[in-house]
């Protein structure tokens, strides 16, 4: 299967799900090749949050990240630049599951005051995955599989992962699941 353009699969880490009042402070991505959806590049860091301590405290629980590991990082504004200088915006953004991370994405280009210059097709992941276990019949006994998160997937493929919900590790089992999908 040949993309058009290259795809930029993002995920992002965040302090909660509203991109109003939390930050993001994880964003990562991955570029796959339009022809070989291999991996081209990858990018990740952590971004200093401005106000940690309107982070939501079951947010933090499921991506695990601490003061710790974002209290040096690069804030928002350098974290963007360094994104755009490596992937430019001639690509088409993929991202897994609800409009979440496009948010958190749009929102911190605005906070920033910088264009976002991506197209407005984004390419949801979870569709096509959904989809492809719809024809294959495997939904239903939802007892058995929900087909809702990333760990149904991963299950369905049989992949594994030591640090599920960092957001590169998130990324690139994405990938290979894409790659699989596609494939067959």
């Amino acid at each position: 299967m040949n993309f058009k353009k290259d795809i930029l699969l993002i995920d992002l880490e965040t302090t909660g799900l509203d991109a109003s009042k939390q930050e993001i402070i994880q964003l990562a991505a991955v570029l796959l090749d339009k022809k070989t959806l291999e991996e081209k590049e990858a990018f990740d860091t952590y971004i200093r949050p401005a106000r940690w301590a309107k982070r939501n405290r079951e947010s933090m629980e499921v991506n695990g990240i601490t003061w710790r590991q974002v209290k040096d990082a690069p804030g928002l504004k350098k974290a963007i630049a360094d994104f755009e200088t490596l992937f430019g915006s001639d690509v088409v953004l993929a991202y897994y599951g609800g409009p979440v991370d496009m948010d958190f994405l749009r929102a911190a280009y605005k906070k920033i005051r910088r264009k976002f210059r991506f197209d407005y097709h984004y390419f949801n992941l979870w569709g096509v995955f959904f989809a492809y276990l719809a024809v294959r019949d495997k939904l239903r006994d939802n007892k058995k599989f929900t087909g809702f998160t990333l760990d149904d997937f991963m299950k369905e493929f049989d992949l594994k992962s030591e640090n599920r919900h960092d957001a590169l590790e998130d990324c690139r089992i994405e990938a290979e699941i894409l790659r699989r999908v596609l494939k067959n």
